[in-house]
């Protein structure tokens, strides 16, 4: 079974710990609406059920644009 880790792009410091996909593209998602990340600034790494790391990937742009502005 695979745990997804929302982790800073740059030094790789873990965030949180996330269950699905989905659940941890909803985490950024939730943090650039509230204005407390940039896009890219975060990013998810997959990891198997031996801890190995098998992919790290951002979050999609389409899925990241719900963002508002304050004016």
């Amino acid at each position: 079974m695979s745990v997804f880790i929302v982790q800073e792009s740059i030094h790789a410091d873990h965030v949180s710990r996330h269950e699905t996909r989905d659940e941890a593209i909803a985490a950024i998602e939730e943090m650039i609406r509230e204005g407390l990340a940039e896009r890219g600034e975060f990013n998810i790494r997959e990891i198997d059920g031996a801890g190995e790391t098998v992919r790290v990937f951002g979050v999609p742009d389409s899925a990241a644009s719900a963002k508002t502005e304050v004016a």
